[in-house]
């Protein structure tokens, strides 16, 4: 991380999400360090100490700890602290530190636990490379970027060191980088491959073989560099393609686009979603005899469910969204782990929230229900199911039957999956460009110090039980797209030749 980083804590009850509070980490200098480390062995106890405390926290917490659907968590956990620990004997400095800590979040698989590694720019060391830059797309490692005199865009790497690329991602990167039997992390991953930050448990490879678009094939002995600081303005698009501001507009006089880049809005954001519900409701008539409605999710990285749910009232209306998503929860059930801190937590986010009468109430009642589980020495506050609204007759339907096209990145998860689950509860909805990322059944982080302050632990405060989409669950793209550029001129015209041919 190279600049301040905003971690979202949405909470969610009975699965809509009322207020989204931020935490800012600050990944540079100025992040509060307690006990920095100086020598080689300050960095592997302290290491050691931070893993430790990690799984610590996380044992007093995590509700994977006290759930009967997911008996294997403690010991999987544990699991991952001996794994890191084991690199930790081995740390002298912070990328051995970065490293140890990236292990202990391998082994959880789960993005809703762990602790991330929050290092001071001045400890980094240049990031470096071979020359070009790669990204995975699904059917494999592409070149997007190159100022080598051989290698090209767009040419696949298929080996390094000999290797196929596909077991040599899941014997190193993913050993330390993402879920590695999600797609959607292969997507959004790919990347740090041919990157080397430092990490000394993984050494830069040697050679890599290429086939080009033509099916030529050439090798080429890699040399690695810092990467020059120019070369970041040409890898902005590479992740999800170019940013669009929250919003509608019109990409042709019959494709409206939608534009959700976040579901974690700051104000400006927030103040552009209210126009986006005006323009929603006061386009209407036209987005019904559109050819189709692009929903737009690149860059969205979760955040508060209410902002898709209210883009989804607008265009299927309210009523058929709240009846097919309180069908879709009827069964789920949401579990608070109960631990003193979990209910410290919660009883101080009613400070937060004292401007919102209807919100604090239901914190209130959280908070009051984790306090009477906890004095009552059980594991877990069982929130209460509320009232149903009648289910409409089978037979209404929304009157809203263009196609609506949901563009998916690989890194979608949290509310953004949640979205995916709102729209695809209507039949006129096909996604479209990478698998989703997915979630486990942990959900609404809050996040510790460990004791150098060079890290912070993940801990989710509830679990689902019976939610409709099950644990690890991703979404496959009804149309995948495996382009190297996914800038919004190219996804346009390769949305308008689908249309054009009748795969929707």
């Amino acid at each position: 991380m190279n600049k301040a980083v905003n971690l979202y804590l949405p909470l969610l009850v009975s699965g809509i999400a009322l207020v989204t509070a931020s935490v800012s980490v600050q990944a540079d200098s100025s992040h509060p360090v307690k006990h920095f480390p100086k020598t080689a062995t300050q960095w592997k106890a302290t290491t050691q100490k931070d893993i430790e405390a990690a799984y610590q926290q996380s044992v007093d917490n995590h509700p994977g700890m006290f759930d009967s659907d997911n008996p294997g968590f403690p010991q999987l956990l544990f699991n991952a602290k001996q794994h890191a620990l084991m690199l930790a004997d081995q740390v002298e400095n912070a990328q051995g530190y970065a490293a140890a800590i990236a292990r202990f979040n391998s082994v959880l698989q789960d993005g809703h636990a762990g602790a991330v590694a929050l290092l001071p720019d001045d400890v980094k060391l240049p990031r470096r490379w071979p020359g070009f830059s790669a990204v995975w797309r699904g059917d494999g490692l592409k070149v997007y970027y190159s100022e080598h005199d051989k290698v090209t865009k767009g040419d696949k790497i298929v080996r390094c060191n000999n290797t196929p690329i596909e077991p040599l991602m899941r014997d190193t990167l993913f050993k330390f980088y993402g879920e590695v039997d999600q797609p959607g992390h292969w997507w959004n991953q790919g990347w740090r491959l041919l990157v080397d930050d430092g990490n000394p448990f993984l050494t830069p490879f040697k050679s890599c073989d290429f086939v080009k678009v033509s099916g030529a094939t050439y090798s080429v002995r890699l040399e690695w560099s810092e990467r020059p600081k120019n070369v970041r303005q040409h890898l902005v698009n590479a992740y999800n393609g170019d940013e669009l501001e929250v919003g509608l507009h019109w990409a042709t006089q019959e494709i409206a686009w939608v534009a959700m880049p976040s579901f974690s809005p700051n104000e400006e954001q927030k103040a552009r979603y209210r126009q986006l519900f005006t323009d929603l409701a006061e386009q209407r008539e036209q987005l019904l005899t559109a050819k189709a409605v692009i929903l737009d999710l690149r860059h969205n990285q979760g955040g508060s469910t209410y902002w898709s749910m209210k883009i989804a009232e607008q265009l299927w209306g309210p009523q058929h969204v709240t009846s097919r998503r309180e069908q879709l929860a009827k069964n789920t059930r949401v579990w608070w782990r109960a631990s003193k801190d979990n209910t410290q937590y919660l009883e101080s986010l009613k400070t937060k929230v004292q401007d919102q009468p209807e919100v604090f109430a239901i914190v209130k009642q959280v908070s009051a229900g984790m306090q009477t589980a906890l004095d009552m020495g059980e594991p877990f506050y069982i929130e209460k199911k509320p009232a149903t609204t009648p289910v409409l007759d089978e037979v209404s339907e929304s009157d809203f039957n263009t196609k609506a096209i949901v563009i998916v990145p690989g890194q979608c998860a949290s509310a953004c999956l949640d979205a995916i689950d709102t729209f695809k509860l209507f039949s006129n909805t096909v996604l479209f460009g990478a698998p989703s990322s997915a979630d486990s059944t942990y959900m609404d982080v809050r996040f510790v110090d460990t004791p150098s302050g060079l890290s912070k632990v993940i801990i989710p405060n509830k679990v689902y039980v019976n939610r409709a989409r099950g644990k690890g669950d991703f979404y496959w793209p009804d149309i995948p797209y495996h382009g190297v550029d996914w800038t919004t001129e190219v996804l346009l015209e390769h949305i308008e030749r689908v249309i054009k041919s009748s795969d929707l």
